[in-house]
């Protein structure tokens, strides 16, 4: 008997009994569709993580003040950013971030928002990703305070409805003072911003008054930024990107050390840095771990199912008994029957795993969609699934096939 013969009458006996073969199946479907589900939600999640992470300056350290025990003096200064630049030995650049909070009026539809304003150099393109449009701003308009700002995709789409608002005018005012400012960029800084500044809750309860208003994320000169507010450039952070070779650790540090040096304080937990590439690691090790746990965890079900398997074929060689002697007799080679019943489930566990497949990706993205983040699932996690679930028909069916394969012909056809 050649392998299409076989896949003829195995589909023909799982039709025969299709819903003691659907029963069994369940644990294949449940484990399959439990495990497809989980990583792909949770690879999309961590990679979404990720991409925040990236988005805020995977290739930068941050260099930041203790706000909670600082006092004026220990504040970082524009100054501070150009020494940092030119003195500290492997620094190609460094940005400051000065955060400040107002109010603005989207001149095109009249919107009123809440505006999250970072002050900083053109340095910090450099750390972050690139324009999606338009361009980030020159030294020449940053030395000039022009009024001139990059604003976050998300803060585009929802204030203007479209994101290249390039060229578009937003009047921002904060402290009794206003200014006209032009969008000369649109990047994805809205995570940064909402991170440095505490997040959108804290923006809301200062500035929209219990109201559910727009809130937008703007990056603009840091000296632009001083004449909006009237405040004075106390930084309580910097970005600072090491030179090629150089080690970006090190490079921080360094910074530490000459910021201790300058404001006379020598406190441990005064300055700090931090990697922003450490934090991509340390998400994707967590999520990596925890996904996979979580996945081992739904493969449980899989072993159940694979009982459930092999139970069934045992069912199954019992009320074929009187078959098997019958195939026997007519010279069936034991190997012809070990094919004929490993066949039967590996069909069985194959056609559970396709449809724990299509649930597993239907669930994946169902789940994945009441976060508005896109699941990740590759061809080779469909593939592997598929290998595992006709692993688990071979592994569970070798012993009722093997038990059919040795029955005496005799004694099987005397059965009733």
């Amino acid at each position: 008997m050649n392998i299409k013969e076989s896949l003829k009458i195995a589909v023909k006996c799982i039709k025969a009994n299709w819903m003691r073969s659907l029963l069994t199946m369940l644990g294949i479907i449940i484990g399959i569709s439990s495990v497809i589900m989980i990583i792909g939600a949770g690879t999309g999640v961590r990679d979404y993580i990720v991409g925040l992470i990236e988005d805020m300056g995977s290739n930068a350290v941050l260099v930041s003040v203790d706000a909670t025990s600082a006092t004026e003096n220990d504040y970082m200064t524009l100054d501070d950013v150009q020494n940092i630049k030119t003195k500290v030995k492997g620094v190609e650049r460094c940005s400051p971030m000065l955060m400040g909070f107002g109010r603005a009026t989207i001149d095109k539809t009249a919107t009123e928002a809440t505006a999250m304003l970072v002050g900083v150099n053109s340095d910090v393109q450099f750390a972050l990703t690139n324009c999606v449009y338009g361009r980030f701003f020159t030294d020449e308009e940053y030395d000039a305070n022009a009024p001139i700002a990059v604003i976050g995709t998300n803060s585009a789409e929802m204030a203007f409805g479209y994101q290249d608002v390039t060229n578009e005018y937003i009047t921002v005012s904060s402290s009794g003072k206003s200014m006209k400012i032009k969008v000369c960029g649109v990047a994805n800084i809205d995570a940064l911003t909402s991170s440095l500044g505490g997040g959108s809750n804290m923006m809301s309860s200062m500035f929209s008054n219990g109201s559910d208003q727009l809130m937008i994320a703007l990056f603009m000169p840091c000296t632009t930024l001083t004449q909006i507010t009237g405040a004075d450039a106390q930084l309580s952070s910097v970005f600072v990107i090491a030179e090629e070779g150089y080690d970006y650790d090190a490079v921080g540090n360094a910074a530490v050390n000459y910021l201790k040096s300058a404001h006379g304080n020598y406190s441990n937990s005064m300055y700090t840095a931090q990697n922003m590439a450490t934090y991509v690691n340390i998400v994707d090790i967590i999520m990596s771990v925890l996904t996979a746990f979580i996945a081992c965890v739904g493969a449980i079900s899989l072993i159940v199912g694979g009982i459930g398997v092999m139970n069934i074929m045992l069912v199954s060689v019992t009320e074929r008994t009187r078959e098997i002697g019958i195939r026997k007799s007519l010279g069936a080679k034991t190997s012809v029957i070990t094919t004929q019943f490993l066949t039967e489930s590996i069909i069985l566990c194959l056609i559970g795993g396709i449809i724990g497949v299509t649930i597993g990706i239907a669930g994946a993205f169902a789940a994945c969609s009441l976060i508005d983040i896109a699941p990740n699932i590759t061809w080779w996690l469909i593939l592997v699934a598929l290998l595992f679930s006709s692993g688990v028909g071979l592994f569970f069916g070798i012993y009722p096939a093997r038990k059919a394969a040795q029955m005496s012909p005799i004694d099987a056809l005397r059965s009733e």
